[in-house]
């Protein structure tokens, strides 16, 4: 009965979801062009910033995001079944979920960036500011270091994940599958 859930709650589609977030980010930010400036009157200061900068943060933080719940269904088949998504899934805690997983590469590595973009997906990226004055953060310093750090992130993710998938997976409710990846 709950098997249609399960096809679309499995390991593979939050995968999927991951990589074409991060490929979106990827052409995102390589075809950037337009550009803003703040030129700030009091301080003198100016800023300039793509304008696409906000829209990678969030894809990407949402690709990494998809990755990390991939691995943890993966892991935990329970966490999808009867019908409905653990409650171990409903957040948005890069950090909280990479803790939670066993095969995820770069175990202790690559935390600067997860909370970097986890920061974006909790407020900046996803509102026109910051949730507090504290908690201000300059998406001036959205940095091409960063996104190779994401883009090395996101590929050890996908290339673990399909190499766990093509092996036999048991979901929920006696629900049995793999999946062949093939690359044009």
């Amino acid at each position: 009965i709950h098997e249609e859930f399960i096809d679309k709650a499995n390991s593979n589609a939050w995968l999927m979801v991951a990589e074409n977030l991060h490929e979106q980010a990827l052409f995102l930010y390589q075809n950037r062009k337009d550009m803003i400036g703040h030129i700030d009157h009091r301080k003198n200061t100016k800023i300039y910033r793509y304008t696409v900068n906000r829209s990678v943060y969030l894809l990407g933080g949402f690709a990494l995001e998809n990755a990390l719940k991939a691995f943890l269904v993966y892991e935990n088949p329970s966490w999808i079944s009867n019908g409905r998504m653990s409650k171990s899934l409903k957040t948005h805690s890069l950090i909280e979920l990479k803790s939670k997983c066993v095969n995820v590469p770069y175990k202790t590595k690559y935390n600067k960036v997860l909370r970097a973009f986890e920061e974006g997906l909790e407020s900046w990226a996803r509102y026109p500011c910051s949730l507090s004055s504290e908690d201000a953060f300059d998406e001036g310093v959205f940095s091409g270091d960063l996104l190779q750090k994401y883009n090395i992130l996101m590929n050890a993710y996908i290339k673990k994940l399909k190499s766990l998938l093509v092996k036999e997976w048991r979901g929920p409710h006696g629900y049995r599958c793999s999946w062949r990846f093939i690359e044009y």
